[in-house]
């Protein structure tokens, strides 16, 4: 469903499609960080730890994660989520540094484990310097689009993103983590899903259910025409 599914919303809206670290490597090399010891976690598990040295580098096998970073006062901005097929913690495995964000588990997940050494000669034996280069514009435009247009078409736009990253239409996911990830108060998040309509999109305390994608495509082809 996946290669599929984004060719179709790359025609039908202006959002472009998520590029994975998988989609950008040859397949013998993402089956190689498969290949490391594999962990199952549970949904709200921390994975990787803000300020933590890059020790490791996990290759998330399935689930969906959220990335979240603290600020200095407190409040925490939920960056971004993430599907299989990513690397998660390479930035600070690969520039020694300390990682900027936490990342915890949006549903149950499987990663595998790979130790610092190991993913830095792997980069070099397959040299994927430049295709991790190119994955970093492709977070950054992705971060760039949900900043873009009213509340309406942000918020579609970042459904859209979670059922082409996870290929389901239902998700552990509350109206404040949304208003974080949007950057907007919670009752901005719930008159938004409100002017949707119960029978486009679903909502309760702790889900979210999309069941008409085709209004929310609508929505961000109106983004564009304007």
């Amino acid at each position: 469903m996946g290669a599929v599914y984004r060719d179709r919303m790359s025609e039908q809206t202006h959002i472009s499609p998520a590029r994975v670290l998988r989609e950008l490597v040859p397949a013998s090399a993402w089956e190689g960080l498969a290949g490391f010891p594999r962990r199952p976690h549970p949904a709200g598990a921390v994975l990787l730890h803000q300020g933590e040295s890059g020790s490791h580098v996990l290759a998330l096998l399935r689930g969906i994660v959220k990335v979240v970073r603290g600020d200095r006062d407190g409040r925490e901005r939920l960056l971004a989520f993430r599907g299989p097929g990513e690397v998660l913690g390479e930035v600070a495995v690969q520039d020694g540094g300390v990682r900027l964000a936490h990342v915890r588990t949006l549903s149950r997940c499987e990663v595998s484990v790979i130790p610092a050494a190991a993913f830095r000669a792997f980069v070099t034996q397959h040299d994927l310097a430049f295709q991790l280069a190119l994955h970093a514009v492709s977070r950054l435009r992705e971060q760039t689009q949900s900043c873009e247009g009213d509340i309406d078409q942000r918020l579609a736009a970042t459904l859209l993103r979670l059922i082409e990253i996870s290929g389901a239409r239902s998700f552990s996911l509350t109206r404040d983590e949304l208003a974080q990830h949007l950057g907007v108060g919670r009752n901005s998040v719930t008159k938004a899903l409100e002017r949707f309509g119960s029978h486009r999109v679903r909502f309760g305390r702790t889900r979210i259910e999309v069941l008409d994608e085709v209004h929310l495509s609508r929505l961000l082809n109106r983004r564009a025409a304007t």
